[in-house]
């Protein structure tokens, strides 16, 4: 039992050990009880511990203007024996930063998802981008049922899909928002590389996972988490705040609660002493 748990554990596979254990604990309970075993082994297993998660990171501000100018440089890098690929990355990183997307539910949305001249902007998440039998194709439904939403936009958002319209790309079948110049969906991981490739020489080293975090941890910090676990299409408000809002070390300015605390007390004191 041993070397199976320190195997699991050293996967890094430590829901798999604590099940592993639980199950094994039972089934020699019950060899015990019925005396196929003299004792139980996995009582004196070791015990599966998961390392202590690190706080979760979000992009700094400063780096956030950084990150925007340096993708629309490297947009506008000279072409390439004279052709020059569009590759939408200042518009996508502009989606995910102002929304939380995921980078699948970004690259799958279509024009009939936006509503960009209501009082109010939004978009709808109801679908991503997959692979399957080689191919990119978009799912009409987004990772699980809470991932469909219906989020409301920032102007900044809102210039960006405006942007990715007017270049009047043939969005396919879909009438996808970001398509490919052949008009199919675009690879996750090409737009992870370019945007990497995008960061050279700056010294950022931002993901696309890191925006999610980035606007969870801001509304979250600025409403609740509901409002961002809605936000970001979780079922439960436990992974918002486990995985995506970095924890505030900074108590909040309570000097006039405790000030009335003792104040009050004070003036208890007092009171009872003239009552003798």
């Amino acid at each position: 039992m041993n070397r199976v748990l320190m195997a699991l554990t050293k996967a890094k596979r430590y829901a798999t050990a604590r099940q592993c254990r639980n199950v094994m604990q039972q089934v020699m309970m019950l060899c015990v009880r019925y005396g196929a075993a003299p004792f139980n082994p996995v009582r004196d297993a070791i015990t599966v511990r998961t390392p202590k998660r690190g706080d979760v990171e979000t992009i700094a501000l400063e780096d956030i203007a950084l990150l925007r100018k340096a993708v629309r440089v490297w947009e506008d890098r000279p072409a390439i024996r004279g052709l020059r690929n569009v590759s939408l990355l200042p518009q996508i990183v502009d989606t995910m930063l102002g929304t939380g997307l995921r980078i699948g539910e970004c690259l799958a949305l279509r024009e009939v998802d936006l509503d960009l001249d209501a009082e109010v902007p939004t978009l709808t998440v109801d679908g991503t981008i997959v692979r399957a039998n080689g191919r990119l194709f978009r799912q009409s439904s987004p990772k699980s049922d809470s991932s469909q939403r219906t989020v409301t936009l920032p102007n900044f958002v809102v210039v960006a899909l405006r942007e990715a319209l007017d270049l009047g790309l043939d969005g396919g079948p879909d009438g996808l928002v970001f398509p490919t110049s052949t008009g199919r969906p675009r690879s996750p991981s090409n737009v992870r590389t370019q945007l990497k490739h995008a960061q050279a020489g700056t010294g950022l080293r931002v993901r696309p996972h890191d925006f999610r975090r980035t606007v969870g941890t801001a509304v979250a910090n600025s409403t609740s988490i509901a409002s961002a676990s809605a936000q970001l299409g979780h079922a439960g408000e436990a992974t918002t705040r486990l995985h995506y809002v970095k924890r505030n070390r900074l108590a909040p300015d309570v000097r006039d609660v405790i000030d009335r605390l003792v104040t009050r007390a004070s003036a208890d004191l007092l009171a009872e002493g003239k009552k003798q």
